[in-house]
C-alpha cells in the first residue's frame, strides 16, 4: 500500500510507519539522555564541587550554544543530504557522549560533553521532520508529528523514571561487582547506562528507506531558504517563538521541579523520579495524541482553520495552573506540572503541522531545523538559568520557579496571539 505526497513520488505506508516509530524512540532516547541530568543534580553538585549556577550552564547553555549552531547546518544539510545517515550519525554521538559524562571528573569535561550531545541531537529532528513529511501528504502528516512529538514528551518522563529507578538500584547494591558500573557512583552508572540504547537504536536505524525527496533541486546556497523564510517571518515568527517560549517555561520546570520536591518537601530522589516521570509520559502523552486529534479536526471547520485559538487556550490554561507552584506542598507542584505538562504539550503539538504547511518543501529541512533552535536558545539557554536568578534576590525556590513560568507562559500568549491575524500563506519559491 502506498500514498502519494506529490505528483510521480509515493511512499509506503508501512515503511512510513516504520520510519515514525523509530523515530519517535529516537526522539525518546534523545530527550532522556538531556533530562536525566535534572534528576541528579545533588550528587552532581556534590562530587564535582559546583554550584546551582555552573549546573544550570551544563544543563542549558552548553548544550543550547551548540545545538542551535549545529542546528542551523543540520537543517541546510537536511536538506541536500541523506537524512537517514544523518539520524544515525547524530545518534550515535550524542549516546557516546552521554556515557561518558558518566565518567567526568570535572566542571569543564561536563561542559565539553554536553556540547557533543547537544551537537548529535541538533541533527534528528530536521531530518526527521523532513523525511515524514516526504513519507505522508499534508492531510495524514498531523499524526506522525504528534508521534513524534510524543516521543519527545515520553522521553523526558523516561528520564525521570529512568533516573529513579536507577538511583534506587544503586543505593540497594545492585551493580556491585559488575565490571566497569561496579566502581561508578550512583549518578556516573544512570549516564553510561541512559546512554547505552542509543547505540542499539542507531543500528535499527540502517533499516529505514530514505524517501525520494518531493522536490529535484535543494536550494543552491545557505543564504537562499534564509532569505525566504526571512520574507516570511509574519507568518512563522509567532509559532516559531511562541514554541520557544513555551519551552522556556518546559526547561525551567523540568531542571528545576526535581529539586523543588526533593530540597523543599522531602521528597526522596526515587520517589521524585516516578512521579515525574509517570506525569510526564501519562499527561504528556495523551495531550500529544489529543493534540494530534484536533490538528486534524480543526484544520478546516466551517468557520476556518481554529487551531490559533486552540494553541491560545491551552497556553493560557497552563499558564492558570502554575500558580499551584505556591501551595505549601509536594502536591501542589505535581499539580502544577500536570496542567502545564498537558497544556503546553498539546500546543506544541498543535502548532507543529500549522507550522509545516507554512513552509515551502525546498526550505522544510531547514526551516524545521530553526524550531529547535529557537526552542534551545531561548528556551533552555535562559529557561533553567531564570531560577538561580530569581533566587539570589531573596526569593524561594516555588517562587523564583513560579516567576520564571509566568514569563513563559505570559509571552507565549502575546506572541500566538499574533496567529490571529490572517496572513496569506504563499508558496512561493527560493529564488535560483
Amino acid at each position: 500500500m502506498t500514498t502519494s505526497t506529490k505528483a510521480g513520488i509515493t511512499v509506503s505506508t508501512r515503511a512510513g510507519w516504520w520510519a515514525a516509530a523509530l523515530f519517535t524512540v529516537a526522539a525518546m532516547v534523545s530527550y532522556t539522555d538531556r533530562f536525566i541530568l535534572s534528576l541528579l543534580v545533588d550528587p552532581i553538585e556534590r562530587e564535582l564541587g559546583i554550584s546551582d549556577a555552573q549546573f544550570s550552564i551544563i544543563v542549558g547553555a552548553a548544550f543550547a550554544v551548540f545545538y542551535t549552531a549545529m542546528g542551523v547546518a543540520a537543517g541546510w544539510l537536511a536538506d541536500r543530504h541523506n537524512r537517514k545517515r544523518m539520524i544515525i550519525v547524530g545518534v550515535l554521538i550524542w549516546s557516546v557522549a552521554t556515557i561518558a559524562t558518566g565518567f567526568a571528573q570535572d566542571f569543564n569535561t561536563m561542559v565539553i560533553l554536553r556540547i557533543a550531545v547537544g551537537t548529535g541531537e541538533a541533527m534528528l529532528m530536521p531530518a526527521a521532520v523532513s523525511m515524514l513529511a516526504d513519507m505522508f501528504p499534508p492531510e495524514r502528516r498531523s499524526m506522525p508529528l504528534a508521534l513524534l512529538m510524543l516521543g519527545m514528551i515520553a522521553g523526558n518522563g523516561f528520564a525521570f523514571l529512568l533516573g529513579g529507578a536507577l538511583v534506587e538500584l544503586v543505593s540497594h547494591q545492585a551493580f556491585s561487582g559488575l565490571p566497569v558500573l561496579g566502581d561508578l557512583s550512583g549518578w556516573r552508572v544512570v549516564m553510561v547506562i541512559a546512554g547505552t540504547p542509543g547505540i542499539f537504536l542507531a543500528a535499527a536505524m540502517v533499516s529505514i528507506r530514505e524517501p525520494l525527496r518531493a522536490v529535484s533541486r535543494p536550494p543552491n546556497s545557505l543564504a537562499e531558504p534564509l532569505a525566504w523564510l526571512w520574507r516570511h517571518r509574519r507568518q512563522l515568527a509567532p509559532i516559531y517563538l511562541g514554541c520557544a517560549a513555551l519551552s522556556l517555561g518546559d526547561f525551567a520546570l523540568v531542571s528545576w521541579a526535581p529539586s523543588l520536591m526533593i530540597r523543599s518537601y522531602g521528597v526522596s530522589t526515587s520517589s521524585t523520579g516516578f512521579i515525574f516521570g509517570m506525569l510526564a509520559i501519562v499527561a504528556g502523552s495523551l495531550s500529544a495524541l489529543a493534540g494530534g486529534a484536533a490538528a486534524s479536526r480543526l484544520r478546516v471547520t466551517a468557520k476556518g482553520d481554529r487551531r490559533p485559538a486552540a494553541i491560545i487556550a491551552a497556553t493560557v490554561t497552563g499558564l492558570a495552573g502554575t500558580g499551584l507552584l505556591l501551595v505549601p506542598s509536594a502536591y501542589g507542584v505535581i499539580c502544577a506540572i500536570s496542567v502545564w505538562g498537558f497544556s503546553s504539550a498539546f500546543a506544541q503539538t498543535v502548532s507543529l503541522p500549522l507550522f509545516q504547511e507554512r513552509l515551502i518543501d525546498e526550505v522544510r529541512g531547514i526551516g524545521s531545523s530553526l524550531g529547535g533552535v529557537f526552542n534551545i536558545m531561548l528556551g533552555l539557554s535562559i529557561g533553567p538559568i531564570l531560577v538561580p536568578i530569581f533566587k539570589d534576590t531573596g526569593m524561594t525556590m516555588a517562587s523564583a520557579l513560579l516567576m520564571a513560568m509566568a514569563i513563559a507562559g505570559m509571552l507565549a500568549v502575546a506572541l500566538f496571539a499574533m496567529l490571529l491575524v490572517r496572513l496569506p500563506v504563499t508558496t512561493a519559491k527560493p529564488t535560483s
